[in-house]
This record gives structure tokens, C-alpha cells and sequence, in this order.
């Protein structure tokens, strides 16, 4: 028995740009920093904040730098109907992270002072989380 296939309309096929994905995007852009957030929170994994060199302090001043780095070089490379997508993400996504950042830096300065007694001020890490030019450092 032969079957017939209706044609299949232009409706139906599947579009050749593709679309623009919000979760995709967000894991991606903000990925590393809720990473570093995540190890100073949780308390078996912030051994690498210690007071005594732990490697994560090498690494946190680079996730305001490399949030803004990726917004630059992705509304950049990207075709006109996406950019727009991009600019209105990054403008509403980046004051959330700067928001944000401050409940989960208390989370991970307190998650640190009782895991090493090290004392560290929530402002601080903060600072040290959204600013791509931490000025601090060298007062």
C-alpha cells in the first residue's frame, strides 16, 4: 500500500536563523559568576576562599569583566534581528546581577566566616564581584 505525504507548506519548515534562547543565554553570560558565588556559599566548597591564598580570590575580580566582555563581543557578532534581543537582555540583566549580587555576597561572607573565622565585609565582596576596575585594590 503506498501512502501520499501531503507537501509540506512553508509554515511548517523550520526557520534558518536561529532563535534567540533567554536561559541559554543567561547559564552562559552569568554562569561563571554564580559559579564563584556557589563556592563561597556553600560550606564543604569554600575551602578555596580561605584566608590563606585560596585560589577563588585570583578569580572572582574577572566575573564583572567577563559579563561585560561577552555582552560587548555577543551584541557585536550578532545579526541585526538578535541584537536587539541582546542589547534589551543585557540592559535588563545586568542591573539584576548587580542587584543580586549583594544577598548572595552576605550568603557566601558569612558561609566563610564560619567555616575560617575569616571576618570579610559583605560590601567588599561585593564590590570585588560587580566591578570590572576593582579601584580598591590598590588604596
Amino acid at each position: 500500500m503506498n501512502t501520499i505525504e501531503p507537501p509540506v507548506t512553508s509554515l511548517e519548515k523550520p526557520s534558518p536563523q536561529p532563535a534567540f534562547k533567554l536561559w541559554r543565554e543567561v547559564r552562559r553570560t552569568y554562569g561563571f559568576p554564580l559559579v564563584m558565588f556557589l563556592l563561597a556559599i556553600v560550606p564543604g566548597l569554600n575551602f578555596t576562599y580561605s584566608g590563606h591564598g585560596g585560589p577563588s580570590w585570583f578569580f572572582i575580580p574577572l566575573c564583572a569583566p567577563y559579563i561585560l566582555l561577552r555582552a560587548i563581543i555577543r551584541i557585536i557578532r550578532s545579526q541585526r534581528p538578535v541584537r536587539f534581543f541582546l542589547v534589551n537582555f543585557f540592559v535588563m540583566t545586568i542591573p539584576c546581577y548587580v542587584v543580586l549580587a549583594y544577598p548572595l555576597s552576605w550568603a557566601a561572607t558569612t558561609s566563610i566566616h564560619n567555616t575560617f573565622g575569616l571576618t570579610i565585609p559583605t560590601w567588599d565582596f561585593m564590590k570585588v564581584m560587580i566591578s570590572p576596575y576593582p579601584y580598591w585594590y590598590f588604596s
